[in-house]
């Protein structure tokens, strides 16, 4: 007889929370969806300094493998493997998001167990220095045997498979799907078309990492000017992680520039829930300046749409797709400074082309959207042969 209970879910990624990251976001609205429909769920990743090795967060048991250290950004963990063992127990899927240079291991053990193996391609390593060069170069055999024994892989677009080499070598195991963003209640949705209007100054914001690849001074000198182009006032609003970014001194230069602006840029830390969505309501435009191989889909754009706010993104493979699809702004040329500044001068000035309303958002980022390929899976296997 089959086994009556819901099959559950196995998340495996290099960090969980308390880092924040568009990838670690995705994966807990993942494994929180799970639980809301039911089915147990657990992630596996590394015990940052001051985390539990065990404890649950919104319901998903969350383990944490011991790591003595780092190669670049990547975590060191030797007791992956027996922590990995132990939180199989009851999970009949493994989600495995990439990058992760564990990915490979994660697929073996998986398939000793008898388990079906998800990969979520999120992104490609970067290559910005010389540390993630050889992490990549590391993590490139990982990647390929867990390529050759997943199920199944999602990538977050065509767009983006088109230009990887990894999804290239896989192609009949992909499926097409963006990776899960959270959705605020109702009454926490489009803030910004709910604000009045006013000549005060305009708001325009980045929220994310203020790490290297997310390519701050872009933006920074794209602003330079902003004012006069635009011929009225233009605040800069900066949101993410800083100082505790693995890894990375780039933020530094970033606080000093806004300690510099006499407050024409300023820097509101680390904002969640509700807090984080009255920033966007507080925005006119959101804006994304990367220019990083790393940046496939930039969840922040969707959670800035659900507030009513427009994005001006880079024209980069899978990065451009939320803009492409719902109109809600423009693509700047990546690393072209004077284009970032004119686009970002022509949707305040005269709005995006297009405003996407709750219906098509949710069609094309909602939960049954993005965890499609993984409910699918899940369905699959509780289904009685």
């Amino acid at each position: 007889m089959p086994d009556p209970s819901p099959p559950g879910l196995l998340v495996c990624l290099s960090y969980y929370h308390p880092n924040v990251s568009g990838l670690t976001i995705s994966a807990a609205e993942q494994a929180e969806a799970f639980v809301r429909r039911g089915h147990p769920a657990a992630v596996i990743s590394a015990r940052q300094k001051g985390t539990a090795a065990r404890e649950v967060i919104n319901g998903v048991n969350v383990f944490r493998s011991w790591m003595p250290g780092r190669l670049g950004k990547a975590p060191i963990m030797p007791l992956y493997p027996l922590t990995m063992w132990r939180a199989l127990g009851g999970m009949a899927l493994v989600g495995i998001h990439m990058p992760c240079p564990e990915a490979g291991m994660a697929a073996v053990i998986a398939r000793l167990r008898g388990r079906r193996v998800i990969i979520s391609y999120v992104t490609s390593i970067s290559t910005a220095d010389r540390a993630s060069r050889v992490v990549r170069a590391i993590a490139g055999v990982s990647h390929l045997v867990a390529g050759v024994l997943a199920d199944r892989i999602q990538v977050v677009s065509k767009d983006y498979a088109d230009n990887s080499t990894f999804c290239r070598l896989f192609r009949r195991k992909l499926r097409f799907a963006v990776i899960p963003t959270p959705f605020p209640p109702e009454d926490k949705l489009f803030q910004a078309l709910k604000r009045p209007q006013d000549n005060g100054p305009l708001h325009i914001g980045y929220v994310g990492r203020l790490a290297r690849q997310k390519s701050l001074g872009l933006l920074l000198d794209a602003f330079d000017g902003l004012s006069e182009k635009v011929g009225r006032e233009v605040v800069l609003h900066l949101c993410g992680p800083a100082s505790d970014i693995i890894g990375e001194t780039d933020w530094q230069r970033t606080l000093q520039a806004a300690d510099a602006s006499d407050g024409r840029v300023r820097y509101h830390g680390v904002l969640h829930g509700a807090a984080l969505q009255a920033f966007y309501g507080g925005l006119d435009l959101l804006v994304l300046p990367s220019t990083d191989r790393q940046e496939s889909f930039g969840l922040v754009q969707v959670e800035a749409m659900l507030q009513g706010v427009p994005v001006v993104a880079s024209d980069l493979p899978g990065m451009r797709e939320p803009v492409r699809q719902t109109g809600m702004g423009l693509l700047s040329k990546p690393g072209d400074v004077d284009d970032l500044r004119a686009c970002i001068a022509r949707v305040l000035t005269e709005g995006p082309p297009q405003r996407a309303d709750l219906t098509r958002l949710r069609a094309l980022f909602g939960v049954e959207t993005s965890c499609a390929p993984y409910f699918e899976a899940a369905d699959q296997v509780a289904r009685p042969t």
